[in-house]
């Protein structure tokens, strides 16, 4: 723990400004915009974790930056059913693209339903160490 930042209460993630961003090491101009734009695209974080999925932030300067914020209010958010959506649906989401998108689809065509989220874990190039946070957004 940082002393300096023990005793302070962390600031809302989503409210963050990029001048609050920029108070972090390791944080400038661009970044700090990147962070925002990754922000607006989510529609705001759900968890603390989606900072390490912002490209180009290195991991130790995004445990800086959680020291000093964390996500204190999440919005609300309308879960995808992976079992009925849409191509254009699923890239809704920041985490699949086109392709991904279609190779889901093409399984779920093959294979039927989705029983589990851990099915998504076989098909080709689906991003599993990110399970956990594509999950927030979906449903079965």
């Amino acid at each position: 723990l940082n002393p300096e930042t023990v005793g302070v209460a962390k600031k809302d993630l989503n409210a963050a400004t990029a001048t609050e961003l920029q108070s972090v090491y390791g944080i400038g101009d661009k970044l700090s915009s990147r962070i925002i734009r990754f922000r607006d695209r989510l529609g705001g974080f759900l968890v603390d974790e989606q900072l390490y999925d912002v490209y180009g932030l290195e991991p130790d300067v995004v445990d800086r930056a959680l020291e000093k914020f964390t996500v204190t209010d999440p919005p609300e958010v309308v879960k995808i059913d992976l079992n009925t959506a849409s191509h254009d649906e699923l890239t809704t989401l920041v985490y699949i693209n086109n392709n991904l998108a279609t190779k889901i689809i093409a399984y779920r065509q093959l294979n039927g339903r989705f029983d589990s989220f851990d099915e998504l874990k076989g098909i080709e190039g689906f991003p599993s160490a990110k399970i956990a946070r594509i999950r927030l957004y979906l449903t079965l």
